[in-house]
């Protein structure tokens, strides 16, 4: 697969035909603020993180809302005019923007970033993983008789589906890695009866790989599944807490943070109250994450239970009713994996070269794959959400999801506003 350029489409803002020379075009740098004077916007001086979070009249600049101008005003002088915001454009003519030497600019191009994800992948190895999607055994020992001759015609043992899937030849993390940052996470517990030594250390047992600044971590998640093999029990809520403590610790670079939970069994951890208990401490576990910001999306690999309901509820902060995925064959273990991982990936772009009045944004143009997109339009479309992102929509989200999409924003002048 070739792929095309996903993180910085563009790496520079430029201007088509706009040589000013000595320079007679407005900017927005050039003119002081207007709060604090008689007839400034009432917002102004509220913070605020974008456009979106200022009043009527004024603009968010550096975490505060600020005006430079009013309609009525004239601090814009001739060649400029103040759009709804209280930003000052330059005036549009024919053809482009006239500034006062008398040269014409006509678009603006805006470099683009993608919104990276962090998604951690938290696999249940107990020795139950060993099993195929029949539940028979392949192999033996680790959760399955230890003597005998495995059934050669057993299939594929739920682990090696999900290391195939996710790290195989087309595996989802080889495939998608370069827009998406992935960890892993593989937990046990083993068998030992008691399970845990006087400190606990022995009590769940985790493995894997960070999640880092730096993309393409397919072979190092490669190198973590042949590293382990199943066995032992599932400390589920002991894994998790790990996880998020470890984020705690080292947060993972700016982006949404996602666990996706893959388990074929009842939690059976640390806690030797009984089984209640465990499953308790399980969905605390996902509660206390997503109260931190960390959504959970639960797989059931050929398993399906209410305890899962209740972990992928908790994942995503509801009552009840949550996508809970299961898989019961290899080619559904695959199908699942891709919708867990792909919907986490954000159609949210941010514009990094250049601030646009979101009121004007529709006269721009986003092409996706060279393919003009609908301003506005929920089926195939994009939308400003601010003046410094915008978002994709329907099938264009898609596309956009899948990675091999190249993205422009080109607008003109006077809706590029700082």
């Amino acid at each position: 697969m070739t792929r095309t350029l996903f993180v910085s489409v563009f790496v520079a803002l430029f201007v088509l035909g706009c040589n000013s020379g000595s320079g007679g075009t407005i900017r927005l740098d050039d003119l002081p603020s207007i709060c604090g004077e008689p007839g400034a916007p009432a917002g102004c001086g509220d913070v605020c993180i974008s456009d979106s979070g200022c009043d009527a009249g004024t603009y968010c600049d550096n975490g505060v809302c600020l005006a430079v101008c009013t309609p009525e005003g004239g601090q814009c002088g001739a060649a400029g005019t103040c759009i709804s915001n209280g930003r000052c454009v330059p005036v549009f003519g024919d053809g482009g923007i006239s500034t006062s030497d008398g040269s014409v600019c006509g678009e603006l191009e805006v470099a683009t970033d993608r919104v990276i994800p962090n998604i951690m992948i938290i696999v249940d190895r107990s020795g139950s993983m060993r099993r195929d999607f029949e539940n028979d055994c392949p192999f033996l020992g680790n959760g399955c008789p230890t003597s005998g001759t495995p059934n050669p015609d057993f299939g594929e043992a739920r682990w090696d589906s999900v290391e195939d899937a996710l790290v195989g030849t087309d595996g989802l993390v080889r495939r998608l890695d370069a827009i998406a940052r992935f960890g892993l996470t593989l937990y046990w517990k083993p068998s030992e009866d008691p399970p845990a030594m006087s400190d606990g250390d022995m009590c769940a047992s985790t493995d894997g790989v960070a999640i880092t600044q730096s993309l393409d971590n397919a072979n190092s998640i490669a190198a973590s599944f042949s590293a382990n093999a199943p066995s032992g029990f599932t400390p589920t809520a002991e894994a998790i807490e790990a996880v998020t403590d470890s984020l705690l610790a080292t947060p993972p670079p700016a982006g949404p943070t996602v666990y996706l939970l893959a388990t074929d069994g009842l939690p059976n951890g640390c806690d030797e109250d009984g089984e209640a208990i465990d499953r308790n401490n399980s969905v605390s576990a996902v509660q206390r994450a997503f109260d931190l910001g960390i959504g959970t999306f639960v797989l059931g690999v050929n398993f399906d239970d209410s305890h899962l309901q209740d972990l992928a509820d908790a994942g995503q902060g509801v009552g009840s009713g949550a996508t809970l995925w299961t898989a019961d064959s290899v080619s559904e273990l695959q199908i699942a994996l891709e919708q867990i991982v792909v919907q986490n990936i954000p159609c949210t772009v941010s514009l990094t070269d250049g601030t646009i009045d979101t009121a004007a944004a529709c006269d721009g143009e986003v092409r996706l794959n060279a393919e003009p997109l609908v301003c506005n339009n929920a089926e195939r479309g994009w939308r400003a959400v601010d003046g410094n992102t915008i978002e994709l929509t329907g099938s264009a989200c898609q596309d956009w999801r899948g990675g091999d999409a190249d993205l422009e924003a080109v607008f003109p002048c006077y809706v590029v506003v700082q």
